[in-house]
């Protein structure tokens, strides 16, 4: 058994998480529903999928949002699934502590600021690009996704004087 070597200063906080079981909504619709969701402000949205009774292929649909906003969010879901119900419960999240930082990146013909989460995990850190500016840079450069989050990582950890 590996002995750990630090421990992670969590950060928590309460969340509500609201959900509700579907067997009879096209993919279209759900890719839409969790689309409206993060527009909407969630913390997160999923969709699972689950064979349940009578032998049917359904999905579980399930946000995770600020506690004060489970109706709002429990009304999108009845909105745009036709669900008849959903459930809420509230769970303790545990986080780990980042920074947002902004680098200077080059990759390719693009030169320009990223940003980027930093985390201590251990005695490591955890460098994570904003993603969907990761993405703008594949696109104009024609790159892999993986590889230019690969090198604004690179990029960023000399700047930040992280090992």
């Amino acid at each position: 058994m590996r002995k750990r070597t630090s421990v992670i200063n969590f950060e928590k906080d309460i969340v509500s998480i609201v959900e509700t079981n579907v067997d009879d909504v096209t993919g279209e619709i759900l890719s839409r529903t969790i689309e409206r969701l993060m527009e909407e402000g969630a913390l997160d949205a999923t969709v699972v999928s689950f064979l349940g009774k009578k032998g049917r292929m359904g999905q579980t649909v399930r946000v995770v949002c600020e506690r004060n906003s489970a109706e709002k969010f429990g009304q999108i879901l009845v909105e745009e699934t036709g669900t008849f119900g959903v459930k809420t419960t509230e769970w303790t999240r545990l986080i780990v502590p980042r920074k947002e930082l902004s680098v200077s990146v080059e990759i390719g013909n693009y030169r320009g600021k990223v940003n980027v989460k930093v985390s201590e995990i251990g005695v490591g850190y955890r460098i994570k690009p904003e993603f969907e500016e990761a993405r703008k840079i594949s696109e104009i450069e024609g790159l892999p996704l993986r590889q230019v989050i690969e090198l604004i990582s690179t990029q960023a950890k000399s700047q930040i004087n992280i090992e």
